[in-house]
């Protein structure tokens, strides 16, 4: 029986209410544990009948019944609960969770054990806290022999309708896939040491003390009983690296890979070799190292694989392969370089073909027999000449008769990879059989001409050696200078994306591909091709064509012949430049996405633009407005340069007439620098627009199943190749453009929804034991991604592309945001700490991309750029550091209204220096009138929401806030004007929003966008920090000089702007009720006729 009663009628009080009830058994002999439902009542508004109005009588009243405790096993082995006054064990098995009833928060306590773990019974006896903190350390003990040994799991506590949800987890499962007996060790722990024998199947539960156990974590491992490996960081999900051990004078290389669970609490720690030996033939295939002949041969069955420790010092890495039962071995090859390459064997087998893919956690050696297209080349004499050749460092001299051909493996294929042969002349020409070539030479000792031509046959390089000119260009195809057959130009001016939340009636964000400004170019007479003017003669050209059509606007006769400077001279009339060269001039712009696809008989061509994009937040008091934006160099810089889009693609593809491979002989992509800035409150917007059902238990344990499963996968599985079936491509040149962007986060936000962490992130930074704070301005640099003269398949492009950016993207997010350490260098290039350094070193590159002319003129940007950043750099810091500063005094005054508003004024960037000084020197009086008058308005506001206990609260926080309110005005006045002072001297235009956010109607419909409704709406927002937003709802508004007239659902208001500190202030505002009768126009303008009982008010509206 329940002793506490549930009065649902008291929700009529409150929004919702939570009560744990307690039910004690009927016959009070019995000795039963008394039952806990923890019960949660909530009140929810419906429609009246059938109308759209909310009343008192119109509500329902939900009460749901829930246990007071769960206990979810989130480890991978089955543990045991023993529950007070009960003499049964519980067992749970592992990623179960199990509902306790019995249990009354505060008041109890459980025991759980680990059953057989490592040979052992392990036991902790907890308490279960009424208010139990989110993370918290459990310690299991044990003995061995008469010594106690402690092992720390972790327990992680969250909240579901009242229930309590408690989470037995261990930070880390390793993993061993070595073949190798592993020891693990934390950093500091010298006795705590875990053995992982090599023939152990389970996972190694491995913690850390309590003290450090929600720290920065580093850990060491060895082979055997030989020496520790250098202390290395496991914090960092989704990165791989490799450490190093030494056991019995050998070194091994071990791969590290870190791979975060399914519910985030554990990150899964797998050890592989760092060289592993692949199988995918159907023979038994041995393989020793090139320099040590008397090593017993390493045997790698098929279709599998095997680990390799290498024991060779030399510098040189060198291995030998050949088929089981044949004692002929391959020549050596290196195995430490990415390449593909046939060995030769001089039996049924015809060689080996072998691969290798070289990744930050391992290098995977692939072996497999000879197939169609394996050998470096088919050379083909098709002269009636004898040609002789040789391998570049190689004595033996090879001939080919007339009209023959020979397949080519390289003798040394760790030598230099070039064939030569000689000419007339005794002159070496030499090829490298990597990419396409069209040559012409003279046969020694004879006058005739040969042609040499490579060209690929489906994936077999051919090297043709011929007499006749027009075979040797149909194999070469000669697609460059092909007649166009088809051309598609596509022209868009601009698309827009606009994503709303219907349910909460508000627009998250806008995305839109936007045109350019206007530009000018010119071409010669003789070309058709334009070409765009730097920015500097844009901007001038401009200025002086503005000029022009102003006086002929007004009817003057301008001059048609304008010098605009010494060098540079302009015709408008007939739109020529005349100095300083005389060319065609016209006035155009770039739309926002471009698009030219052309073809030929054997070649496609494409090339796409993007010109601008950007994505707007449009919630409405968001810190940052724009997410993402291009980040426009200086107009120091600018100046030199023409302007380029955002984003552009070239490509051009042969067409194989016999052949299914595709081939590439250009592809590059250019991406500008950006900036990302986002605030909790979008993100959680975002999150909550995209958020599915929660997840249940049996999806839970379904996900955590997948999990387990992989620590029983073999090494063949933890391999990361790319499967060799699918067809290949082959790309003479593959570059995608290193990626700068700057990053922004903050922490803060207004009232357009939770500013919470989002649950999944702060389980993994509390995990780590770090705190995410405002980020500002943070660089991620990732480096280019290139391959050139290399067949890869579309999943493989996909999959080296991916792990290069968001590799460098995890480790850089690590170390530059959260302060970790990492294994290995988390910059695909080095760089160096100050902007102006990392731009001389990154322009370079940049402007390689575009072509060979540019990389000069990346130098030059470099030099300018690095002298230009120190022009209002140290305002700009100081700006940073007051700003910060000024937030934490805010923080202390524990007035969130206060810090909303403060927040609100800061978002809002003023239009000039003078605006930004006069709103600074604002915040710095209103702060004190904020701090005197909270003294006496605190305790009545606060009385009035909570009692005599809001009373002494609010007197509280009115006596800190004479302190604090005045001291963060100052610090806000500073900010502001050295903020002001940046924004007056910076070189660089601030990137505002393409358009107000969307105005919803009250009926959640979302309509075709209307700019008027949306400046409408805006103003109702800002007007008055926001005072009428939450009780009006925006209807029209009208422009009246520089004012503005404004109708909501609720009343008129005749607005003013507010020139020394913009924004706007009510002049007089009106509710409909104090309207007596219905407006007239008269001369003036609209009459109105407001209630009064003294006297009848009349308003006129000019």
């Amino acid at each position: 029986m329940v002793s506490e009663q549930f009065i649902w009628k008291d929700l009529q009080k409150t929004i919702s209410m939570t009560k744990l009830l307690k039910c004690e058994a009927r016959i009070r002999q019995e000795i039963v544990e008394p039952f806990y439902i923890k019960v949660v009542g909530e009140i929810e508004q419906v429609y009246f009948e059938n109308t759209s109005r909310y009343t008192m009588a119109s509500t329902i009243y939900n009460v749901h019944l829930y246990p007071s405790i769960y206990l979810k096993n989130f480890l991978p082995i089955n543990i045991i609960i023993n529950l007070p006054g009960s003499v049964q064990e519980k067992l749970l098995e592992a990623g179960t969770s199990y509902q306790i009833p019995t249990i009354d928060p505060g008041k109890s306590c459980i025991i759980i054990k680990l059953p057989n773990y490592l040979e052992k019974d392990w036991s902790c006896k907890g308490e279960i806290l009424a208010n139990p903190p989110e993370f918290s350390v459990w310690s299991f003990e044990s003995f061995d022999s008469a010594q106690k040994v402690i092992m720390d799991l972790g327990m992680h506590t969250s909240y579901d309708h009242g229930s309590i949800i408690m989470a037995l987890y261990c930070p880390f499962w390793m993993l061993n896939k070595t073949g190798l007996m592993l020891s693990y060790r934390s950093g500091e722990d010298y006795l705590n040491v875990l053995y992982h024998p090599e023939n152990f199947k389970g996972p190694i539960l491995f913690s850390f003390r309590s003290k450090v156990f929600f720290g920065k974590k580093k850990a060491m491992i060895r082979v055997e009983d030989g020496e520790w490996s250098d202390k290395f960081p496991i914090d960092v999900a989704g990165s791989d690296g490799v450490v190093t051990c030494k056991y019995n004078g050998l070194t091994y290389q071990i791969g590290v890979h870190n791979q975060l669970t399914y519910n985030s609490l554990t990150k899964q720690i797998t050890f592989t070799p760092y060289y592993v030996l692949i199988n995918n033939s159907d023979y038994l295939i041995e393989c020793q190292e090139g320099n040590r002949p008397a090593d017993p041969m390493i045997k790698v069955p098929p279709r599998e694989c095997t680990a390799f420790w290498p024991r060779s010092d030399h510098e040189q890495k060198l291995l030998k392969a050949r088929i089981a039962g044949d004692l002929e071995k391959t020549v050596s090859f290196i195995y430490t370089e990415s390449h593909t390459t046939l060995l030769k064997l001089n039996n049924k087998y015809g060689g080996i073909n072998v691969d290798i893919q070289i990744s930050e956690g391992g290098i995977y050696i692939s072996l497999s027999v000879y197939n169609h297209g394996n050998a470096p080349a088919l050379i083909i004499n098709h002269t009636p000449h004898t040609i002789n050749f040789w391998e570049k460092g190689s004595l033996n001299i090879r001939s080919i008769q007339t009209y023959n051909k020979m397949f080519y493996t390289w003798e040394n294929p760790a030598g230099p990879r070039k064939l030569i042969w000689e000419d007339s002349s005794k002159k070496e020409i030499e090829e490298t059989l990597r990419k396409d070539t069209l040559g012409i030479f003279h046969l020694p000792d004879l006058e005739e001409q040969v042609f040499y031509v490579s060209f690929l046959d489906g994936t077999q390089r051919v090297l043709l050696f011929t007499s006749n000119m027009k075979i040797a260009e149909d194999c070469q195809l000669s697609d460059d200078f092909e007649v166009i057959e088809q051309e598609v130009l596509i022209n868009i001016h601009g698309v827009g994306l606009s994503l709303v939340n219907n349910i909460t009636r508000s627009e998250l964000l806008y995305m839109c591909i936007a045109s350019s400004g206007i530009i000018w170019e010119i071409r010669k007479s003789s070309n058709h091709r334009w070409r765009s003017l730097t920015t500097r003669e844009v901007n001038l050209i401009e200025e002086g064509y503005q000029k022009y059509m102003r006086e002929l606007q007004v009817g003057k006769d301008p001059m048609q012949k304008v010098i605009l400077e010494p060098k540079l001279e302009v015709d408008y009339l007939n739109m020529e430049m005349l100095k300083p060269n005389r060319r065609y001039l016209r006035r155009t712009f770039q739309t926002g996405l471009w698009l030219q696809y052309r073809t030929s008989v054997h070649q496609v061509q494409l090339h796409a633009k993007i010109n601008r994009l950007q994505i707007d937040n449009q919630l409405a008091d968001c810190i940052f407005p724009v997410i993402l934006a291009p980040v426009p160099p200086p107009k120091s810089v600018t100046n030199a340069v023409e302007m380029k889009p955002f984003a552009e693609l070239s490509m051009i593809k042969r067409l194989l007439v016999h052949s299914n491979v595709q081939q590439f002989r250009y592809f590059k992509v250019l991406i500008q620098e950006f900036h990302v800035k986002v605030d909790i409150v979008f993100i959680n917007a975002i999150m909550g627009l995209l958020e599915t059902n929660e997840m249940n238990d049996v999806e839970e344990n379904k996900l955590f199943k997948l999990d387990v499963k992989l620590v029983d996968e073999p090494l063949m599985y933890h391999v990361r190749l790319i499967t060799t079936a699918e067809q290949k491509n082959f790309f003479d040149l593959l570059h995608f453009s290193p990626l700068k962007i700057h990053i922004s986060f903050s922490m803060t936000g207004g009232n357009s929804g939770p500013s919470a962490m989002p649950h999944v992130l702060n389980v993994l930074l509390q995990g780590i034991g770090v705190t995410l704070t405002d980020i500002h301005d943070i660089v991620f640099k990732l480096a280019y991604f290139e391959r050139e003269y290399i067949f890869m398949t579309h999943k493989q492009l996909i999959h080296e592309a991916t792990l290069h950016y968001v590799g460098q993207a995890i480790k850089q997010a690590y170390v530059l945001v959260l302060g970790l350490d990492v294994i290995g260098n988390p910059y695909g290039l080095v760089v160096g700490t100050m902007k102006g350094i990392e731009d001389l070193f990154y322009e370079p590159f940049h402007g390689a991309i575009q072509g060979p002319g540019e990389f000069a003129e990346g130098l030059i940007l470099g030099v300018r750029s690095m002298v230009g950043h120190t022009v209002g750099g140290m305002a700009g810091a100081v700006s940073k550091i007051t700003g910060a500063m000024g937030k934490g005094i805010a923080a202390l005054t524990f007035d969130k209204d206060y810090q909303r508003k403060r927040q609100e004024q800061l978002n809002i960037q003023p239009a000039t220096l003078q605006e930004g000084l006069a709103r600074s020197g604002k915040g710095l009086v209103m702060g004190v009138f904020d701090g005197v008058t909270g003294v006496v308005m605190k305790p009545i506001s606060g009385a009035k929401e909570e009692g005599v206990e809001g009373f002494f609260k609010g007197f509280g926080k009115g006596m800190v806030g004479l302190v604090t309110r005045p001291t963060a005005g100052v610090i806000d006045f500073a900010s502001g004007s050295f903020d002001a002072v940046k924004r007056a001297t910076e070189l660089n235009e601030e990137v505002k929003k393409v358009r107000p956010c969307r105005f919803l109607q009250p009926d959640n419909l979302v309509r075709p966008y209307v700019r008027e409704h949306a400046e409408g709406h805006k103003i109702l927002n800002e007007l008055e920090k926001g005072k009428y937003s939450n009780t009006d709802i925006y209807f029209y508004h009208l422009y009246i000089n520089k004012d503005v007239l404004l109708l909501t659902d609720k009343r008129i208001a005749y607005l003013e702007h507010s020139d020394l500190f913009g924004g706007w202030r009510v002049h007089w505002t009106h509710t409909w009720q104090e309207i007596s009768e219905l407006p007239k126009l008269v001369d003036k303008g609209v009459q109105i006729f407001i209630k009064d009982t003294s006297k009848k008010k009349l308003r006129l509206i000019w």
